[in-house]
């Protein structure tokens, strides 16, 4: 699995969200089965590890749909979740984990980090020339970021 972290901006903020992860993978993104979740921050220096998931939306607090997907952790279409993805207005915290049906390890997974990258961890190359093609500021990953101490509590 290759892990690429997007750092794309715009305007001082963020240019890559959910939806727009979700549409540059589609069809397939659509065809897949979905879990959001909280990311697992670790903080070896502190001894704790936190899980946050955290997003603005048009719903109050823990009434969007990806709140909810995130709270439930139940599967769900690739419809839905692009639904719930266009739906909400920034994902700042979570992680969003794609099964495709003939597949028995993740097809891919989107990690949404403090509104300062998106890392995508795939061994799928045509997600990851996508992303590559895609972006500007693409920046390979030794690993996904919970395996690294994050500074926020």
């Amino acid at each position: 699995m290759t892990t690429l972290r997007i750092y794309d901006c715009r305007e001082h903020a963020l240019a890559v969200d959910l939806r727009d992860l979700i549409d540059l993978l589609a069809p397939r993104s659509l065809e897949a089965s979905w879990t959001a979740s909280p990311v697992r921050m670790n903080h070896p220096d502190r001894g704790i590890s936190v899980d946050e998931f955290l997003m603005t939306g048009t719903g109050k607090p823990g009434q969007d749909q990806l709140e909810q997907l995130a709270a439930s952790g139940s599967s769900v279409s690739g419809a839905r979740i692009s639904e719930a993805a266009h739906e909400a207005w920034q994902v700042i915290w979570g992680q969003f984990t794609a099964t495709l049906p003939e597949l028995s390890d993740a097809w891919v997974v989107i990690r949404a980090i403090d509104s300062t990258f998106y890392e995508v961890t795939s061994s799928d190359d045509a997600v990851l020339n996508a992303i590559r093609s895609t972006y500007k500021d693409v920046r390979a990953a030794p690993g996904p970021v919970t395996s690294a101490p994050i500074e926020r509590i």
